[in-house]
C-alpha cells in the first residue's frame, strides 16, 4: 500500500526523497569520491500504447504512451545474468490527460499471467503489477485486476537498454467488482529504447558477489540492497549474534527471558544515498526481562506501585485545609525512584551500532565515568542521560565503544547539564563493506549492565574490527 500511495502522488507531480540513519550515535563517515552528482539517466523513447473497449471506458480508445517516469529511483528496468526487473508508469504525459499505465515485473521468465491473486504492490521482490487509470491525473478512473481478470504480458525482447512487450486482458473499474459493466479489455505494446543503461551505482565489494545496486524498489522510501551489501550484512549480524550469546545464556539460566531477539533476516533495503557512506548494520537489538515469578522482581515491583509517605502526607493536609503546611512538605518532598529502579533491575535493553563515528550525549545530572574494557574498548556510564525518546527525566545509561575511540569528554550546557563526547578516528580510505567500530548500548541500571557485560564475547567484536 505505500508505493500506490506514492504513486499516486507521483501521477499528481509530487516527488521526495527520503534518508535514514543512526540516531544519537553518529552515522558513518562519508566516502571521498561519492559527493558528485549523479550523472543524467539517459532519456527513455516510449512508442508505447494501449487499447481500452468497454462501456466503462466510454467505448473503444487507444492511447499513445510516450512518457515514461524516467527519472532517478523511480521508474526503471534492469537485466542481469540471473535476474530481471521492470517498475514503471507510461502515460501520454507526466500529468496525464488521458490515460497512464503502471507495470511491475520481477523475474527472467518471458510471459508472466497476472491475476487477482498475484497482483501485488507490496514492496517484495515477488510482487507482479498491473493497473490503469483512463481520464486526467487529477480526475481519472482507476481500472484494476478483480475477481475473473488477468492480464497476460509477453516479454519479446528486454536487455539494458529496450524493453519490447505485448499485453492483453481484461481490468474492472476500482472498488465496482462484480459487475460486468464496469469491466474492460486491454491490450496493447510496451516499446521502450535508451541509448544507453543508466550508469551503475556500486555499494562496494566484499568477497565474491555482485557490488552493483540493482533496484527493484522503484516509488519506495529504500532502496534495493546490492547482493555484496546483504552479504556482508549476514556476516557481521551473525558475528553480533555470536558474541551476545554467551550473555544471553547467563542470564536465561536465571530465568530471564528473551522478550526480543536481534533481527537475523536477510537484508531487505537500504536507505537511498547510504552507499556514499560506511555501511552502518541497521536494527540490531535485544531486551531480556526477569522472570516476572522471581521474588526480587516481586518486590521491586511492589515498591514501585507503593504509595509516596510524602505525597501521601501533603495530599492528607490538603484534605484538612493546612495549605500553608502541604505546601511546606511538598517542598521536602525527596524523588520516588522506586518505579525507575523497578524498571532499569528487571528490563535490558540492548542496541548494537557498527561503524559510528562518535556520538555526544545530554547529561542532565550527575559526572560521567569513563573505564576501560578489559582487552580493548571504553565503558562509558552516564546517570541521567536524555532519552533516545526526548524528555528531561534522564536514565541511566552505559555504552561501551570498541574501536579507535578517544577519550570521552564532558561540556557543561547549563546548571547541571552537561553534553557528554566521545569520538573515533576513522578511516576514510577503509573499504565500505567493513568494521570500524563497534558501540553496544545498554539502558537500564549500572549494576544489570555490568553484569551484562562481563558475559558479552569481546573478543568476536574486536576480531569483527580486526578482520577488516
Amino acid at each position: 500500500m505505500r508505493r500506490k500511495v506514492v504513486r499516486a502522488l507521483i501521477a499528481a507531480g509530487v516527488y521526495f526523497f527520503w534518508v535514514a540513519s543512526c540516531p544519537g550515535l553518529g552515522g558513518g563517515q562519508t566516502i571521498k569520491g561519492h559527493a558528485q552528482a549523479a550523472p543524467a539517466r539517459p532519456a527513455v523513447v516510449s512508442n508505447s500504447s494501449i487499447t481500452v473497449s468497454g462501456s466503462a471506458a466510454g467505448g473503444t480508445q487507444t492511447i499513445s504512451l510516450p512518457f515514461m517516469n524516467n527519472f532517478e529511483n523511480k521508474g526503471d528496468w534492469y537485466v542481469t545474468p540471473t535476474d530481471a526487473h521492470a517498475g514503471f508508469f507510461l502515460a501520454d504525459a507526466l500529468a496525464s490527460k488521458l490515460g497512464r499505465v503502471d507495470i511491475l515485473l520481477n523475474g527472467k521468465q518471458t510471459t508472466f499471467v497476472i491475476n487477482q491473486d498475484n497482483n501485488k504492490d507490496t514492496g517484495h521482490k515477488t510482487d507482479q503489477w498491473f493497473g490503469i487509470y483512463l481520464g486526467s491525473a487529477h480526475k481519472s478512473k482507476q481500472f484494476m485486476i478483480d475477481k475473473g481478470d488477468s492480464v497476460t504480458i509477453t516479454v519479446t525482447k528486454m536487455d539494458p537498454t529496450t524493453l519490447e512487450a505485448t499485453f492483453s486482458g481484461t481490468l474492472t473499474q476500482a472498488s465496482l467488482g462484480g459487475h460486468d459493466e464496469y469491466r474492460v479489455k486491454v491490450s496493447g505494446v510496451i516499446s521502450l529504447h535508451r541509448a544507453s543503461a543508466p550508469a551503475e551505482k556500486t555499494a562496494g565489494a566484499y568477497g565474491n558477489c555482485d557490488p552493483v545496486i540493482h533496484d527493484w524498489l522503484n516509488d519506495a522510501e529504500d532502496r534495493a540492497p546490492s547482493e555484496c551489501e546483504a552479504k556482508f550484512d549476514a556476516h557481521v549480524r551473525g558475528e553480533l549474534n555470536k558474541a551476545l550469546a554467551p550473555m544471553v545464556s547467563a542470564f536465561e539460566a536465571q530465568q530471564w527471558k528473551l522478550t526480543k531477539s536481534p533481527d537475523l533476516g536477510p537484508l531487505l533495503s537500504a536507505s537511498r544515498g547510504s552507499e556514499k557512506k560506511s555501511f552502518v548494520v541497521p536494527a540490531f537489538a535485544l531486551q531480556l526481562v526477569m522472570n516476572s515469578n522471581d521474588p526480587e522482581y516481586q518486590r521491586l515491583k511492589a515498591a514501585s506501585e507503593a504509595p509516596d509517605p510524602g505525597m501521601m502526607k501533603v495530599m492528607e493536609l490538603m484534605k484538612q485545609g493546612k495549605y500553608a503546611e502541604a505546601q511546606a512538605a511538598q517542598k521536602e518532598l525527596k524523588p520516588n525512584n522506586s518505579y525507575a529502579d523497578f524498571r532499569n533491575t528487571t528490563q535490558l535493553d540492548m542496541s548494537l551500532y557498527t561503524n559510528s563515528a562518535g556520538t555526544s550525549i545530554l547529561n542532565f545530572r550527575g559526572s560521567f565515568e569513563a573505564s576501560p574494557l578489559p582487552g580493548g574498548g571504553t565503558v562509558l556510564y552516564l546517570p541521567a542521560a536524555q532519552p533516545p525518546s526526548g524528555g528531561a527525566d534522564g536514565d541511566p545509561w552505559t555504552l561501551v565503544f570498541v574501536g579507535p575511540f578517544g577519550q570521552a569528554s564532558a561540556a557543561k550546557v547549563e546548571g547541571d547539564e552537561t553534553k557528554v563526547s566521545i569520538q573515533a578516528t576513522m578511516n576514510p580510505s577503509a573499504p565500505r563493506l567493513s568494521t570500524q567500530t563497534v558501540v553496544v548500548s545498554f539502558r537500564c541500571g549500572r549494576e544489570l549492565a555490568q553484569k551484562a557485560i562481563q558475559t558479552i564475547d569481546w573478543s568476536i567484536l574486536r576480531a569483527l574490527i580486526a578482520s577488516n
